[in-house]
């Protein structure tokens, strides 16, 4: 084919003044642009100029209060060692050095703990309950630098952890002497890092804003918020490349802009350095918080241009169409030609032209691609040459034919198949037909692998179900009859939900719904009815075909039985929950139950009782009558516990001779004795065993939760506790869990014992954490 030119419309004025349009409007919309961005940027200047100010002045005033808290204790500590005016080795009035140091502790609500040591670093007096641990401080930094030099002053601490409740301080301390200036102890306080962050956080900071406090060399003391990653730890000098630049450029104090390290916010920060104390205050407000306004500003700002810009570009497309009219009168219309070129080369099928004498006339690009000739070879050949198969319709092309299948030769032999439809035109040169060619092998390809899909469908193992849109059944396999029980007869047409077993809930079709409208997939297990009304659980994977449109036209849905591998994992669940010899749950099924109780009681507001059931003068059965009749009388032991308690109570078995019951629900505690009266007293009646007659008796320990104990842990702790009393004072009895009269009360957690003896460094944060053993109240855990 040979292209035909095209004419020239558009003349040399036209263009140029529709250039210069296109160009004017172009620089009138970058100018307003300018101008915009312009003014944001000053705005966004002048919102980070605000934020430093007021982040300075905030460092500014926390100064100001952190110092003032050192120097209230400082000032504390300097009037205790006044106090103390013949040196606490003097005459070891430890009852005078307590009043002392009381009178100044109740003056300093800051205050974590106050401390007097000896010069061996043992305590004298304290805050708390006092820990008689020889030389309990005599290995701390502060107190060997005390005892070094008398003229160490105040001696502020890095951060200490406690070695018992693991929480933070930080301690100042001085120097003791005594008349003849010799060494005489030191006086400690300690204040909490927590104090430091409600200090922070009392501060209106946004909801992204952060204040640390650092030391001299940039080492963590504390921040708030609390760094939520365990990288970041105190003492970790992990800072910004800014601030570390800002501070090598001016000690004392600054600012600057960057993405914080421990929680990844860009924050506009200030930094100030304590003029009487080693640390850096730092203060930053995060950018999404105080650009609030500017962001507001500057998504006005974008409509406004945008509409500016549309509308410009509005009355510039007015413009040009005006001119596009003029124009469209001086254009004329592309020839017949080079339209049905266009026409052809462009169809996605073979074209064939032919005349009335059957000889090809035309052909598109398609078409010599198809049978694979070059233009000048096909024009003026033979229809009848391209086919391999005759076709009595060409020999008079007068009437239209549609998808005729027909056989075809290519120019290099080769034979496929292809559909034909014929359309007759009557033309200036006369009668025409147009034949329009296309390649079916695609379609016998998919016709067969229909074929083959479906023979795959009604041989695989696995039952099979297609519904269409309305969720109807429309075909099922025999491995569906065989797994369901149902015939083809009895599904087809059924909705799929006629294999509803009633198990699950409208929450779990919904899920399953929306994961099918989302993704066109869901998979999970199912509880279905089969045809003899059994249930049992599937397997099912549920994929969605899609017409041409991306309309949803058939859900398959794939099942395959896993009642088997439920009953096995069952099974193992209970060999993993439950006592092999009395059928009890074992520690692991009781700590199961004994947090949901405790989240049910948090709710509710009720308590939770743990009985620790300790059998006494059970190895002497053992010893006398054998393991076998020790295992007979531990089953009954376990009949009659459960015969004690109500269904929604627990008895479990944690090993050898001990039990354990939970008593939920309990709304006062004096419901929890007529229960343990019961236990004590049905365990204590004689036992009938195949071997010999028996007796034993029971001790018993009880703790509530949550009047008792904040957590689990502690829980088991006080009910053994009491169990250890009872064990101590004849068993065969019950105790409930009591705290001493010297009692705390956390604002986090309920009451907890404070034993006579224990660490007072656990309120200091600065002794070791032991995990406690059996003991009776009071009995001191030592360091």
């Amino acid at each position: 084919m040979k292209a035909v030119p095209t004419f020239q419309s558009a003349s040399f004025s036209a263009s140029q003044f529709r250039t210069r349009l296109i160009i004017a409007v172009v620089l009138l919309n970058l100018m307003v642009i300018g101008l915009a961005f312009q003014s944001l940027n000053q705005g966004l200047e002048q919102s980070r100029a605000r934020a430093i100010v007021n982040t300075r002045n905030l460092a500014q005033l926390l100064d100001h209060d952190i110092a003032a808290i050192f120097d209230r204790i400082d000032l504390t500590l300097q009037a205790l060692v006044d106090d103390l005016d013949e040196g606490p080795s003097a005459t070891r009035d430890t009852k005078r050095y307590q009043t002392i140091l009381q009178q100044h502790f109740a003056r300093q609500p800051a205050l974590h703990s106050l401390l007097i040591v000896d010069e061996q670093g043992s305590l004298l007096a304290s805050s708390g309950q006092p820990n008689r641990t020889p030389r309990l401080l005599a290995d701390r930094d502060y107190f060997l630098r005390h005892r070094a030099s008398s003229s160490t002053g105040l001696i502020i601490s890095p951060p200490l952890q406690g070695r018992v409740g693991g929480e933070w301080i930080i301690t100042l301390s001085r120097r003791i002497n005594t008349h003849n200036d010799q060494f005489a102890g030191i006086a400690v306080a300690s204040i909490r890092l927590a104090h430091l962050r409600e200090l922070f956080a009392s501060l209106n900071l946004g909801p992204a804003g952060a204040v640390t406090l650092r030391d001299t060399d940039l080492g963590l003391i504390t921040r708030h918020p609390a760094p939520s990653t365990p990288e970041i730890r105190i003492g970790s000098r992990a800072v910004s490349p800014q601030l570390a630049a800002a501070i090598r450029a001016d000690p004392e104090q600054g600012a600057y802009l960057a993405v914080t390290q421990i929680d990844g916010i860009e924050r506009t920060n200030a930094y100030r350095r304590m003029s009487r104390y080693p640390y850096y205050i730092i203060v930053g407000l995060a950018d999404d918080d105080y650009l609030l306004g500017w962001y507001r500003e500057l998504t006005k700002t974008v409509v406004q241009v945008v509409i500016f810009v549309l509308a410009t570009l509005l009355m510039l497309g007015l413009l040009i169409h005006l001119w596009s009219l003029r124009e469209r009168d001086l254009q004329h219309i592309a020839s017949k030609e080079l339209e049905l070129r266009i026409l052809l080369d462009t169809a996605p099928d073979a074209i064939v032209i032919i005349d009335i004498s059957g000889h090809v006339r035309r052909a598109n690009q398609r078409a010599l691609s198809t049978f694979g000739y070059q233009y000048e070879d096909l024009i003026g050949r033979p229809i009848g040459n391209l086919l391999a198969s005759e076709w009595s319709e060409l020999s008079q092309p007068s009437q239209s034919v549609a998808d005729v299948d027909l056989i075809a030769v290519a120019a290099d032999g080769r034979r496929f198949p292809i559909s034909v439809s014929m359309t007759p035109t009557e033309t200036e040169s006369g009668r025409m037909a147009t034949l329009v060619i296309r390649d079916s092998s695609e379609r016998r390809e998919r016709e067969d692998a229909l074929r083959l899909a479906s023979l795959v469908y009604q041989a695989v193992g696995e039952a099979i179900m297609v519904t269409d849109t309305s969720n109807r059944i429309v075909a099922i396999n025999p491995a569906f009859t065989r797994l369901m029980g149902y015939t083809p007869e009895e599904a087809i047409g059924q909705r799929a939900g006629f294999l509803s077993s009633g198990r699950h809930d409208h929450a779990f079709f919904r899920t399953m719904w929306e994961s099918l409208d989302a993704t066109g997939t869901w998979k999970g297990e199912i509880l279905n009815r089969r045809h003899n009304g059994q249930i049992a659980a599937d397997w099912l994977m549920i994929n969605t075909i899609y017409d041409d449109n991306g309309q949803v036209q058939w859900r398959v849905g794939m099942y395959s039985s896993v009642t088997e591998q439920k009953r096995a994992e069952e099974q193992l669940w209970r060999q993993a929950s439950y006592d092999t010899l009395t059928d009890l749950p074992n520690r692991r099924l009781l700590l199961d139950r004994l947090q949901q109780d405790m989240n049910i009681a948090d709710r509710t507001e009720t308590e939770v009782a743990l009985l620790l059931v300790d059998l006494d003068h059970f190895k002497e059965v053992n010893d006398t009558l054998g393991h076998l009749a020790g295992d007979q009388l531990l089953i009954e032991v376990a009949h009659r516990l459960t015969a004690c308690i109500r269904e929604m109570d627990t008895a479990a078995r944690l090993g050898g001779d001990e039990f354990a019951v939970l008593l939920g629900g309990i709304t006062d505690r004096q419901h929890v004795e007529p229960i343990a009266q019961s236990i004590r007293s049905t365990l204590a009646t004689h036992y009938a065993l195949k071997e010999g007659d028996a007796r034993i008796s029971a001790s018993i320990g009880i703790a509530l939760y949550p009047s008792d104990a904040g957590d689990a842990e502690a829980l088991f702790q006080h009910a053994d506790q009491a169990l250890y009393l009872v064990k101590g004072t004849g068993r065969n009895g019950f105790s409930f869990y009591s705290a001493p009269s010297t009692e705390k009360r956390p604002a986090d957690g309920p009451a907890v014992q404070l034993e006579a003896s224990s660490s007072t460094e656990e309120k200091l944060g600065d002794a070791e954490a032991v995990a406690p053993t059996r003991t009776a109240p009071g009995t001191p855990n030592t360091v």
